[in-house]
This record gives structure tokens, sequence and C-alpha cells, in this order.
């Protein structure tokens, strides 16, 4: 992640769509990626409403991520994948397997996280970081389930079932189940323990651009400057 989002201390991400900035920023992650994309700004309700180049399965996962982290963590762990969105968007068949990946990753790690620190279920964390390919989820899953049923666990399996759709959406209930593990460890050990569960869904995220395109906005001083001029361009007079 190499832009220095420093530069934009004053530029913060929000929940939720926006119709327009305001003079803090105060949109979502996708919205600001359309804007340093040279894109003329629009308000994004759902994937639908994004360019072309943006890759659907990767853009909701960000999109649910935005709103269901801690406005503590959100500009941090989000920010630098304002640059990192545009330009992802890939063959069918690279989509998909960024969805897998999505879901064996919150399997692997958020899940099997939950499991191990906060319920000392070392067992069952173990079989979920066993999990390798897609089709190790589901039986995982149940088994885990059937020990101890986790609203985690429930959400990653509803990711594994978006997979076998079309539209791919496995982004909501993959950052649903990053949720539910960070109210756990919240609950269990005190604010500030559930910042672990995002930094592995941003993470993942990661993992997930690079798995295919993934051209972003190599240019930090154009992306900031844009983001500021719509500031400036949009907001009530």
């Amino acid at each position: 992640m190499p832009f220095d989002f420093q530069q934009l201390a004053n530029f913060r991400l929000a929940r939720g769509s926006h119709k327009q900035p305001n003079k803090d920023g105060n949109i979502c992650v996708n919205e600001a990626a359309g804007i340093v994309a040279g894109f003329q700004y629009r308000e994004i309700r759902d994937v639908s409403c994004l360019p072309d180049c943006f890759s659907r399965p990767l853009s909701e996962y960000a999109i649910y991520l935005n709103d269901f982290m801690m406005h503590r963590v959100r500009n941090e762990l989000l920010a630098p994948f304002v640059t990192r969105l545009p330009g992802t968007s890939d063959a069918p068949w690279i989509e998909e397997q960024r969805a897998r990946l999505i879901v064996v990753e919150t399997v692997r790690r958020i899940v099997a996280a939950e499991y191990d620190e906060v319920w000392r279920k070392p067992k069952l964390a173990a079989k979920c970081r066993a999990v390798q390919l897609f089709e190790q989820v589901s039986p995982a899953m149940a088994k885990a389930q059937a020990v101890l049923p986790l609203e985690c666990t429930k959400q990653a399996l509803k990711g594994l079932r978006g997979c076998l759709h079309p539209d791919l959406r496995v982004g909501s209930p993959c950052a649903a189940a990053a949720q539910a593990a960070a109210r756990s460890f919240r609950k269990r050990f005190g604010p500030g323990a559930d910042r672990k569960i995002w930094e592995m869904a941003a993470l993942i995220l990661e993992e997930a651009i690079l798995f295919g395109r993934n051209d972003g906005i190599d240019d930090p001083v154009a992306a900031a400057e844009r983001l500021e001029r719509a500031k400036v361009l949009t907001a009530p007079v």
C-alpha cells in the first residue's frame, strides 16, 4: 500500500452512501476511489453504481468493511484502498477466484481467531486454519457449528453460498463475519481488541486485489488533489 495518506489527514471515510462529500470528505471508500480514478462523483449505493473498471467482489467487500468497521480504524485501514480499487476488474474466472479467496481466508483467519482466542477452542480453530480449498469450507464450518455455533461461522457459510451465484455477492456476509468476530473480541478483551480482526479483513482485501488485475492509481499527488477538489466543488456554500 504505497500511498501515504498522512497528506489527507483531513479527509475522512464514513459509513453509508453519500450524495456528495463535505468539507471533511465523509464519503465511503468506493466513492472516494471513483474520484481519484478521475470519474465524476457519484453516490455508491451498491456495486452496480460503480464504473466498470472496479472489481465487483472486491468492491462489495470494501463497501461492507467500510460500513461495519469502527470509525477509529476505518480511515487508517481502508483509506489506502482508495487508490487500489480502480483498475481491478478482471476476467470472470479471476473474479470467481477472488470471491472464493475472500471466503476461504475469512474462515482460515477470522473464524479461526474467534474460536481460538475468544472461546479457547484450539481444535476447532485448527480445523478452520486447515481449510485450503473452497470445497473444504462447508464441511469444516458444519463441524465447527455442531460443537459451538457462532455468528461469524454462520456468515462465512452465507459467503460460501454467495460464491455459487453469478453475482458473487460474498462481500456482505464475509464483512459481517468480521463484524461478528470483532464484536466478540471487544466483549471478551475490551475496547480496541477488535482491531486485530479488522487488520485481518484488510489484509484479505489486499490479497484478493493482488490475485488479479490491480492497476490502481500510481500518482498519489494527483489522487490527493482530486479528493481535495471534490470537497471544494461539492461542499455546500
